[in-house]
């Protein structure tokens, strides 16, 4: 089947039903995205509850991942989305099939059609109905993985780790096509397996002949059509950017421009993303229903049996007054109005709950600049530190780690060779050692004879000019370090000019412990649930891609403050700010400084704002 004939059976497909088609696809998508959205907070909380926690952090992760109720969760969780896969499957069979007939059908006719179908399925094969989606499923919502990947950070996160861990790059692509064509090649035979017929390898040449040759071109077809459809979205995505840019440029004044388009912007790819896994599904099923079809499988008497069997199951059957009631016109049309109004009702719901976050940005955002301003200067050097106070920042943040024989030096990785040249770790070196190394070389040869500070020469040096950032690291090594920076901070007079952060909150815990009045911060990669708990962080410091105008509000009602890092995008920079963060940590000083003064665009351009919204 070449993919012009493609076209033309589609059209015959999808001429009749076309409507109830997309209706029953914008009602499911929203349905299941938002249930799904459900499940995962209530299973993550109970989860959560259970392991002793009401948040996750970065640190928690792998103990989270790994512990029993929520591999549970995790479990019910695919089974849940296999069953719902194997029911949109069904259900948009039951309107291919009224098409190829030349028959009408309705939304409801498709639900109810579609869970008779599923359920007798189940009975018939209640393990079998679980293989066959888990091999299809990588094929088949490749679409709707993407997607998802793209717009739900904890997923970005956790394909981060694997990667951390794994660290073959090249191995883990090989596994990922691998899995895609696998699943690929078993998708070819999906249709005649939902139907409970059994597959037979003839048949199996049958359908992969479809297309001619030896299968080849079946398979590069099946790519081609979920790559129309990926563009199609894509097209879509960039259309609906430009115009809702329009629409906020007519109708919105110009100090809230790009507030709006950035949260509009995210209201787009949420609606995009829910369209990229109805029509990457709908279509890529459509081709393998169309390829069995043309496979000559069945003769025109046994496709006519099917397509009984498949309105009325033998084991299920679907009350005839029900079938009567939605045959009717007005009935169907009252209920599929009923459905879609309640699900487009719940989106506005979600939507004007985050609303609230949009409006005129806030102006009293503190400026830190990340390790005294890295880009310009040698990172935890003195000069990085005059940069920092030159460039008007209200912070700088510095690291700070042990060496051997006690010393507190700013570093930031727990080796030495990025900003030194020297191979060795922190805690293996004594300070007369890293007294003796180049911070500054390697950064640029103006920069050459820099060494590595003390906390002691930094505090001494930034005293009267400019507040600290104190982030102590935690190697595994420096257990006591946390008494030896409150010591240095308290012998300079240090205590209201500073803030002591870490990833790890036990030594929040202890600075509490040592000095009650020094300000703290839980610096977190991640962050997920409720932060009520964490009484010894004044602050949190947050990836910028995990904060939301939800999450500072949250955090705002605990009489805490946001702190976000690390910003070098003017787009971040003004997303933070329409957020109402507290503080914004950066590698650009100056820039955050003039977007919070409104020096950078008072009047952005078209071009600018779509920018904005396409990051």
């Amino acid at each position: 089947m070449c993919m012009k004939s493609f076209v033309k059976d589609s059209g015959r497909v999808l001429g009749k039903n076309w409507p109830s088609l997309v209706l029953f696809e914008l009602i499911y998508r929203i349905l299941t995205t938002s249930l799904l959205m459900r499940y995962v907070k209530l299973a993550m909380k109970l989860s959560l509850r259970k392991l002793g926690h009401s948040y996750l952090t970065a640190e928690t992760f792998v103990q989270f991942i790994s512990y029993p109720v929520t591999i549970f969760f995790i479990v019910i969780g695919i089974l849940a989305m296999t069953l719902a896969m194997l029911f949109e499957i069904q259900a948009l069979f039951v309107c291919y099939e009224s098409s190829w007939n030349n028959q009408k059908t309705s939304v409801p006719l498709m639900i109810v059609r579609g869970a008779a179908m599923t359920v007798q399925f189940v009975r018939k094969y209640p393990l079998r109905c679980f293989l066959y989606m888990a091999l299809s499923g990588p094929f088949m919502g490749i679409h709707f993985l993407v997607s998802e990947i793209f717009q739900t950070r904890i997923l970005q996160f956790i394909i981060t780790q694997i990667g951390n861990t794994v660290q073959d790059y090249p191995l883990l692509i090989l596994i990922l096509i691998v899995v895609y064509f696998v699943s690929l090649l078993f998708s070819l035979s999906l249709p005649e397996r939902v139907q409970m017929k059994k597959a037979s390898a003839e048949n199996y040449r049958k359908i992969l002949r479809s297309d001619g040759g030896t299968g080849i071109k079946t398979v590069l077809n099946s790519i081609l059509v979920q790559l129309a459809a990926a563009l199609s979205v894509i097209i879509f995505y960039v259309l609906a950017m430009v115009v809702m840019v329009g629409i906020v440029r007519l109708t919105r004044v110009s100090n809230t421009m790009v507030s709006a388009v950035l949260f509009y912007g995210r209201v787009v790819k949420y609606v995009t993303g829910i369209i990229a896994g109805g029509v990457g599904f709908t279509f890529t099923l459509l081709y393998l229903y169309v390829l069995y079809m043309r496979s000559g499988i069945e003769n025109a008497a046994e496709k006519e049996q099917i397509s009984n069997s498949r309105k009325i199951s033998n084991k299920i059957q679907i009350p005839k007054v029900l079938i009567r009631i939605f045959n009717s016109r007005f009935a169907a049309y009252a209920v599929t109005f009923f459905l879609l109004a309640s699900q487009i009702g719940y989106v506005a719901l979600e939507i004007r709950r985050d609303l609230s976050g949009v409006g005129e940005t806030e102006s009293d955002v503190a400026v830190t600049a990340h390790r005294g301003g890295a880009r310009m200067a040698p990172e935890n050097t003195l000069s990085s530190m005059k940069y920092a106070i030159d460039a008007l920042a209200d912070v700088a943040e510095i690291d700070v780690q042990e060496t051997k024989d006690g010393k507190i030096v700013l570093l930031h990785d727990t080796n030495l060779k990025r900003t030194t040249g020297f191979n060795a770790n922190i805690w293996d070196v004594t300070y007369d050692q890293v007294s003796q190394l180049d911070a500054g070389v390697k950064f640029n040869k103006k920069y050459v004879g820099e060494q590595v500070p003390t906390l002691d020469e930094v505090i001494r040096y930034c005293k009267g000019k400019i507040k600290l950032n104190i982030e102590v690291k935690y190697n595994g090594h420096n257990k006591g370090i946390v008494k030896k920076v409150i010591r240095v901070i308290e012998k300079n007079h240090f205590e209201e000019d500073c803030v002591v952060t870490s990833m790890n909150y036990k030594f929040l815990q202890q600075v509490k412990q040592e000095n009650p009045d020094i300000k703290t911060g839980y610096t977190l990669k991640m962050t997920y649930g409720d932060l009520s708990d964490l009484s010894e962080a004044d602050f949190f410091s947050v990836k910028h891609t995990y904060i939301s105008e939800r999450f500072v509000s949250q955090v705002h009602k605990l009489g805490k403050e946001v702190h976000a890092w690390t910003l070098n995008y003017q787009g971040d920079m003004q997303r933070m700010l329409s957020a109402n963060v507290n503080n914004i940590i950066t590698d650009e000083p100056e820039l955050v400084r003039k977007v919070v003064l409104g020096e950078t665009d008072r009047n952005p351009s078209f071009l600018t704002l779509l920018r904005y919204a396409l990051h």
